[in-house]
């Protein structure tokens, strides 16, 4: 009797069964080879006292059909072996110098996930689909051996095939695996694996594939992606990290945070000169204001552009915060204090809260010597082209946070807003860079949502995690972007918050 094994893999129960609830497609499959094909080839011998194998077996139509087409003879048997062995990706050097190896992975692969009965029909039907041109023309199949030896590999349950071959070869069995891996990315259509593209991350696009997605980021289907790896340069099962940052480069700036290709739930941190899993602290994408502060050459100036604290229900211009905000925003500043004593320089919106933002952060750090300044630049209507037609979107859409995110990162709307591009080179640089020299050293620019959604949009080239259209997430009171500008003059942005993370 065959051992039947389960074996956990990455695809679908049976290559059909659905996610988990983390997100990660699961399945047992059921590990029964090669024991069924051992015992038809037995069954076969027995019946006819002839010697015979797995490809003797396949090939035997097409030995037909090649003497009817006149081949000689002699030369039939090597040739539809040869052919066979070639429909598993197999060459003829392989199969002269590892035959034994070939045969338990042909065998393997044959019977794959199938019943006796089953493996006896495969076995009948690649048999006559070899037969006319000693080409293997069923997609459908090698897709779903494919899948089965995909299922196997990313866990290594190679061993269950090998456990229950060892009585068929003495204890001593070959090194049968290599077969199984090469099978699936010819099955697939992936290029071969090689030196030039090492590293490189791809995905199925095979429809009949358990593992199909419509494109790399697309995980409704499958979230399995698969890596040339440069140890031997086969293809294999790609790690989570290796298929969420492929393609990812180098960071735009120390400690960038970017949300994962496929899993999009999963966060990674540049730091150090390599990607990581963002801690959850770190994986909102945002970094301690703080943190920037104290991280400042004594040579930069930076200009913290960040939303209020938390307000009332009260949006109007003479909205407060609340007592909470109060809080939040003195706690900032007495923060800030431990860092360094001096004075900052402070603007707002010339709404209420935003002054009333400002004014708690210099007493909580302690400075006597403020004033704030009303910037009119700092309102959140900034990026509204047409208050009207904003408004209209924002009663139709979902609100405001649907709109505003939607704007920054698609550029919906362009009747309602202008150019996030120009507009926010309009704010950076003719208004604020252009205005540096009457300001201090670190300055704190306190103004709202609407304005800071696009303007992180914008300085983190998309990757902000602000995208509330798509991921209900909004920036959170007191967080918002560092603009820090070098002795040389260059810029350079960092999403910034003031409170434990920087969305809500």
């Amino acid at each position: 009797m065959a051992v039947v094994a389960g074996a956990l893999v990455a695809g679908c129960s049976d290559g059909h069964g659905p996610v988990n609830g983390s997100g990660s497609p699961e399945a047992y499959e059921t590990i029964d080879a090669p024991l069924y094909v051992y015992e038809i080839l037995a069954d076969r011998m027995a019946a006819d006292s002839t010697s015979i194998d797995i490809l003797d077996m396949l090939s035997e139509p097409r030995v037909e059909q090649l003497l009817m087409n006149h081949v000689p003879e002699e030369l039939v048997h090597v040739q539809a072996k040869r052919e066979a062995a070639a429909a598993f990706g197999i060459d003829s050097v392989q199969l002269a110098n590892d035959s034994g190896a070939v045969m338990l992975a042909v065998s393997a692969m044959v019977q794959n996930r199938a019943s006796k009965e089953e493996t006896q029909n495969f076995i009948r039907n690649l048999g006559e689909d070899l037969k006319g041109d000693g080409m293997w023309n069923d997609p459908n199949w090698k897709i779903r051996i494919a899948d089965w030896v995909v299922g196997l590999d990313s866990n290594w349950r190679y061993n269950d095939v090998r456990n229950n071959a060892a009585p068929y070869y003495g204890g001593n069995v070959p090194y049968f695996e290599r077969y199984m891996r090469e099978f699936f990315p010819i099955a697939y259509g992936f290029e071969p694996c090689g030196a030039s593209n090492a590293g490189a991350v791809t995905y199925v696009n095979q429809g009949q594939s358990v593992y199909f997605a419509n494109n790399y980021e697309h995980a409704d289907h499958s979230r399995v992606r698969f890596i040339c790896d440069a140890n031997g340069f086969q293809w294999r099962v790609a790690n989570a990290i290796e298929k969420d940052t492929a393609g990812f480069g180098a960071g735009e700036y120390d400690r960038e945070i970017r949300e994962g290709r496929v899993n999009h739930d999963n966060y990674y941190i540049f730091d150090a000169g390599n990607w990581r899993v963002a801690t959850p602290q770190e994986a909102d994408g945002f970094t301690d204001l703080v943190d920037v502060y104290a991280n400042l050459k004594s040579n930069e100036k930076v200009v913290f552009i960040i939303r209020h604290s938390e307000r009332t229900n009260d949006t109007g211009p003479s909205g407060h915060l609340t007592d909470n905000g109060k809080k939040y925003a003195r706690e900032l500043g007495a923060r800030l204090a431990k860092v360094g004593t001096e004075d900052f320089y402070f603007g707002y919106s010339g709404y209420t809260r935003t002054y009333e933002t400002c004014e708690n952060i210099a007493q909580g750090k302690g400075q006597l010597n403020y004033s704030i300044v009303e910037l009119p630049y700092m309102d959140g209507a900034w990026y509204v082209k047409d208050a009207d037609k904003a408004e209209a979107y924002t009663n139709s859409d979902g609100g405001g946070w649907v709109v505003y995110s939607k704007y920054g990162f698609t550029g919906a709307y362009p009747d309602a807003f202008y150019d996030l591009e120009t507009r926010s080179e309009q704010l950076l640089k003719d208004q604020i860079l252009a205005n540096i020299g009457s300001m201090k050293r670190v300055n704190v620019m306190c103004t709202h949502d609407y304005l800071v959604v696009p303007l992180l949009a914008y300085t983190t080239d998309g990757h902000a995690n602000v995208r509330y259209y798509e991921k209900n997430r909004w920036v959170n009171y007191m967080a918002g972007v560092a603009m820090i500008i070098s002795a040389d003059g260059s810029v350079r942005y960092i999403p910034v918050k003031g409170l434990e993370t920087g969305i809500m």
